[in-house]
């Protein structure tokens, strides 16, 4: 039995006593959120994707047609709506224990609390409107970023009672892809307003879309903030190379490249880092070495493109000592490289602090 399917039966029922005081106030809060007709109607809609040149073409203005944000604004909405809706019925289908989680249960009237809120607010008509939407989209990213991790601490406390790893993995699949999706399309909002209240339009930008978009100037600011970061960690930096054959700019998110390019950096500097100290003997040795072959790349980022399916590719290739973990493992949720050390505990105060100092970054 599902968690909904529990929170009905039992809001329903009269006769039943809760043994927690809290659960009972669980209940009556989410039954009645899932009483709204609104709820049921959207979670049945599909959802529409966003594909960039057409968020490109509605933020792209021009002398006869200038950019319509209240339009751009209401169909947000309905986007949001739509997307919420669905998050919230992946986790009313979760099994019962998984869902009782105190933190999964957190996040499911987080976004209970957003789709009222959203599904409140009125028909947007005029610029006054628009703004108000703005600066309440505005508050709910700023109120969300904590939302990836939550999910990773929920369902690390509640893995033992997902009956398998198949109905866990489906539930984070579908929940982070909708919360992807939603942080995109709220931030090209965001930032498509903004660019529409200054004086003088920059044309190098579209909403949260850079018109000329260079993946290599993307991955050498990357590996300086990274380095820093190694840096005040362990007082050594790797020498990373670039080798790129892709030297034309193109439209697309930074935002979604940075992201994912500080994690794997981060991975990497800290694997070759810990992989020297383990081969050398102590950090007097790394940094020894790390000076006499400063020219040497312990880390290499390749970037290629393919004009005829008009996709890039960046890949990373370090001298981190690799992972005995097969493939399947590799990419499972959960799963954490643990770098052998003798001195395990005591190194991993500086690894949670390198992880730590990526996040605040």
């Amino acid at each position: 039995m599902s968690l909904y399917q529990y929170l009905l039966t039992a809001a329903k029922s009269s006769c039943i006593k809760f043994h927690a005081r809290a659960l009972s106030e669980v209940v009556k809060q989410f039954s009645k959120y899932s009483s709204h007709d609104e709820l049921i109607e959207y979670s049945q809609r599909p959802i529409e994707y966003c594909y960039g040149y057409h968020m490109i073409e509605a933020g792209t203005s021009n002398n006869s047609t200038p950019i319509n944000l209240i339009k751009i604004a209401s169909d947000l909405r309905n986007q949001l709506l739509v997307r919420i809706a669905h998050c919230i019925g992946h986790f009313q289908s979760l099994p019962f224990l998984p869902a009782a989680n105190p933190t999964l249960l957190s996040l499911h009237e987080r976004y209970l609390k957003l789709f009222e809120t959203l599904a409140n607010f009125p028909i947007i008509k005029t610029n006054e409107d628009e703004e108000k939407l703005y600066n309440l989209i505005h508050m709910f990213t700023l109120q969300n970023n904590d939302i990836i991790g939550q999910l990773s601490i929920g369902c690390r406390e509640a893995q033992k009672y997902f009956k398998s790893y198949r109905i866990m993995k489906e539930f984070l699949d579908n929940v982070l892809q909708n919360r992807l999706s939603m942080r995109l399309i709220s931030e090209h909002y965001l930032e498509l307003h903004k660019q529409q209240k200054k004086t003088t339009l920059d044309n190098n930008w579209c909403g949260a879309i850079c018109m000329n978009f260079s993946p290599a100037k993307a991955v050498q600011q990357c590996i300086d903030d990274v380095a820093s970061l190694c840096f005040e960690t362990y007082s050594v930096v790797p020498y990373v190379q670039i080798e790129n054959t892709m030297h034309n700019s193109l439209p697309y998110f930074p935002c979604v490249i940075q992201y994912i390019l500080r994690e794997l950096l981060k991975n990497s500097m800290r694997a070759i880092v810990e992989n020297n100290k383990v081969l050398l003997g102590n950090m007097q040795h790394v940094k020894r070495f790390f000076n006499e072959n400063r020219q040497d790349a312990l880390c290499k980022i390749l970037i290629t493109s393919d004009p005829d399916d008009e996709h890039f590719t960046i890949a990373i290739q370090d001298q981190g000592g690799g992972i005995d973990e097969s493939d399947e493992q590799l990419f499972r949720y959960m799963f954490t490289g643990d770098i052998k050390n003798e001195k395990a505990d005591e190194e991993t105060d500086v690894i949670a602090d390198f992880q730590e100092r990526i996040i605040e970054s």
